[in-house]
């Protein structure tokens, strides 16, 4: 089973258990219903296939079919997109839209679309002492990763000005 496929399946697993705990989001789904989303992962070389209905969402590493809308950017440009501002990740060019940008949207509504309380879930499976230190360390771990994008942006500004001086200051 390739990498692809494999996360195919685990999305589509965590999908499903999501949708299945929100209703609400999963009628947007049913919205989307005979569309199809491409995601490619680039620098990786991974595309998945996301064909929503009403029953959840399918995730394909593998389709014939015409795609409706592809989205593409590197891993860290689809972290600065969940992470920082959604326009400014979009306009800066770290992931790239082409076709059905409303179809994009409403995809991204259905990501979003609750506060699933991923946390909750895991302590069924391993109790609230190990959820909760998982849910402190993803805390950390969304805090350390802006705050690393936030000074590589800084750092990289201030040398390309001040010690390359490829270019000018805000002066």
């Amino acid at each position: 089973m390739s990498t692809a496929s494999t996360l195919a399946a685990a999305l589509e697993s965590a999908l499903d258990l999501y949708l299945k705990q929100q209703p609400e989001t999963l009628s947007l789904a049913a919205g989307l219903t005979g569309k199809c989303i491409a995601i490619t992962l680039t620098g990786i070389g991974i595309t998945l296939y996301f064909r929503p209905d009403s029953d959840g969402v399918q995730v394909l590493s593998h389709y014939e079919g015409d795609v409706d809308t592809e989205i593409s950017g590197s891993p860290l440009g689809f972290a600065r997109l969940a992470l920082d501002n959604r326009e400014d990740a979009l306009f800066q060019g770290a992931v790239h839209i082409q076709g059905n940008t409303e179809t994009a949207q409403r995809f991204q509504d259905i990501l979003d679309g609750s506060n699933w309380d991923w946390e909750e879930q895991l302590s069924k499976i391993t109790g609230d002492v190990v959820a909760y230190q998982a849910g402190k360390l993803a805390r950390h771990a969304q805090h350390f990763t802006r705050e690393s994008i936030d000074t590589l942006r800084l750092d990289g500004s201030e040398y390309l000005q001040e010690e390359a001086r490829l270019l000018p200051t805000r002066l």
